[in-house]
């Protein structure tokens, strides 16, 4: 190649690549869009279409995009480092509002009147209610929930069979036949969102509707928390046997849950689609998947008006992820167009198909086809959506020291405490009787409260 067509050579093919796809476009003059890693190579292809969409309906050239990937969970503080540069929309955590709305607010409420539409018709009212933020006085609505998330219980079904699963009694006894050394369940931590099985449990009423009185930051109200009703007391007393019991529940231990589950020390594990590839691989054709079990109050947990014989449904956060957009954006014509696009039922079911992500819709199960197939990531996935009936979203979206107050002040410790006190030698115990149980539950309810004890 003579030194003329060299220099042609390396100035057209890369426009050439350049202009292939607006996804692959690396100037920092394009729409940008942030979702989990695991989603990247899909929402490319959603956009392409929405592209090819937009184009022949207007008659004029969508802009340059570009899709990257990104951990959900920090993409939040992410943006906040440098929001001038972050995504015009992105994927967050729906408790991450408090701190993207602070003050002025980074990002931009939503107006659109068919969104808006598609939002209250496709939701339930709980994940409607987690995206309105206050913002100088007056609401706005500032995510559109896009992918849900909540604990399930997986299990090894050589160990354990389906009659077993609907109960922590039939799977401690199921288990105790097995060895009698084997844990029921697994957890993944010791912290406020993996204790919420039990914090969050629900007493379930004669007509099979379910409650509880734990109140937290009720209304985004920071005095609105309660933590001492007779139900929470009975379930802290049941709590105490379940992990003081050879065949209960399992702390955390150096090994790990994945080690625990493979080698048989742990019959199952309470956890999230997160986790849904790690238990598969280490239960193998064993894997299995349902609901959070229920149990039953015994004479000696008994408190106030909770009987012996109550049953409970072990309870969870249930949570969704969210779309939002940059306040400000030069493409912000554009945005709330693709949101709406994006967070479509038929959309949902393709990322749920393709990635994995569980819809966020209302009724998902019973509308998703798919996730009546007969395959481990359906039953994960409707596992999820029927414990959505037991659980509520992590209510610390109004503020960011909801979050704080709720994680870092101590209660989830105080809670174990209470949790592992049968553990503890006679001399050591601090929670035997129904008032030092009450007590401890009233300090850690302060610290919601407060951030203090006292």
């Amino acid at each position: 190649i003579g030194e003329k067509m060299k220099k042609i050579f390396y100035f057209v093919v890369p426009l050439l690549l350049m202009s292939v796809e607006g996804c692959s476009c690396s100037n920092k003059d394009a729409l940008t869009i942030w979702v989990g890693s695991e989603s990247v190579s899909f929402y490319n292809d959603i956009l392409k279409e929405y592209e090819n969409i937009y184009n022949e309906k207007n008659q004029e050239r969508f802009p340059r995009w570009k899709v990257k990937g990104i951990d959900a969970g920090s993409s939040a503080e992410t943006f906040l480092q440098d929001n001038e540069a972050g995504a015009d929309i992105f994927l967050c955590a729906h408790d991450n509002l408090g701190i993207l709305t602070a003050g002025s607010s980074v990002i931009a409420p939503i107006t659109n009147e068919a969104l808006l539409k598609q939002i209250d018709e496709d939701n339930s009212q709980v994940f409607k209610e987690i995206i309105v933020n206050e913002v100088l006085g007056k609401k706005y609505t500032f995510g559109v929930p896009l992918i849900a998330q909540s604990l399930v219980y997986y299990y090894n079904s050589s160990i354990l069979n389906e009659n077993d699963v609907k109960t922590w009694e039939g799977i401690m006894q199921a288990c105790n036949k097995y060895s009698k050394n084997i844990k029921s369940t697994s957890i993944l931590g010791e912290d406020g969102y993996n204790n919420s099985f039990l914090l969050l449990a629900r007493k379930v009423n004669p007509d099979n509707s379910t409650f509880t009185s734990v109140k937290i930051y009720e209304d985004g109200i920071q005095e609105n928390c309660f933590l001492t009703g007779d139900d929470t007391i009975a379930v802290m007393k049941w709590g105490q046997d379940f992990f003081s019991n050879p065949n209960g529940c399992s702390w955390p231990s150096s090994s790990g849950w994945e080690v625990e589950l493979k080698d048989k020390h742990s019959a199952g594990l309470i956890g999230g689609a997160w986790n849904y590839k790690a238990v598969k691989t280490a239960l193998g054709s064993s894997f299995a998947v349902t609901t959070l079990p229920r149990f039953t109050i015994n004479e000696n947990q008994a408190y106030g008006s909770i009987t012996a014989g109550t049953i409970f449904q072990s309870g969870t956060f249930a949570d969704c992820k969210i779309l939002v957009m940059k306040k400000n954006s030069k493409y912000e014509k554009y945005l709330q167009d693709i949101m709406m696009y994006l967070s479509n039922k038929k959309v949902q079911e393709r990322s749920f198909e393709q990635c994995s992500n569980l819809p966020a819709y209302y009724n998902a199960v019973d509308e998703f086809e798919s996730l009546q197939k007969n395959d481990d990531n359906a039953k994960t996935a409707a596992s999820q959506i029927k414990m959505f009936e037991y659980g509520i979203a992590q209510p610390f979206g109004i503020s960011t020291k909801y979050n704080t107050y709720y994680y870092s002040k101590g209660g989830p410790e105080y809670i174990k405490a209470i949790l592992n006190d049968k553990n503890l030698k006679e001399s050591n115990r601090k929670y035997v009787s129904d008032q030092q149980i009450k007590n401890e539950l009233s300090a850690i309810c302060n610290i919601w409260k407060t951030g203090e004890r006292k």
